[in-house]
């Protein structure tokens, strides 16, 4: 029981000391440093976050209508499971296309699409927040 008591009336003496030796040291260190210099310090010391991208290629420039068009692509800083929705062009909107897939553990996925809409459609994929660029797939008859 003594012991205990003892072991613990440390910790806390050894507590109070580096929080005291902390907030000198923090303290001195706010006197010297101009608010320029505290901020670039404080967004420097923060983990570097990857800008989240998706690409996105198609297997066929030309198609027949309703025959099967892979889409393929990868992503950076988008989590392996992720969602990726296919969205077709339609009067100057995106509207999502009834295909869905996930991000694989290698940060790339697959999904194909099939569409009766003759002439040029254009499809890109949405995960996480990030939209790829467009791919154009001419469906002829």
């Amino acid at each position: 029981m003594r012991t205990q008591l003892v072991r613990r009336s440390a910790a806390v003496v050894s507590g109070i000391a580096l929080a005291a030796g902390a907030i000198g040291v923090a303290g001195a260190l706010s006197a010297n440093a101009t608010p320029d210099t505290t901020r670039i310090t404080s967004a420097a010391a923060g983990p570097a976050v990857a800008a989240k991208t998706i690409s996105i290629k198609s297997d066929h420039t030309t198609a027949k209508a309703w025959a099967k068009v892979q889409l393929t692509g990868k992503t950076t800083g988008i989590a392996r499971n992720t969602v990726v929705q296919v969205q077709r062009l339609q009067n100057g909107k995106w509207v999502n296309f009834p295909a869905t897939t996930k991000v694989t553990s290698a940060s790339t996925y697959s999904v194909w699409v099939k569409s009766g809409r003759v002439g040029v459609n254009k499809f890109r994929v949405v995960a996480a927040n990030t939209a790829s660029a467009a791919v154009a797939v001419n469906i002829i008859k």
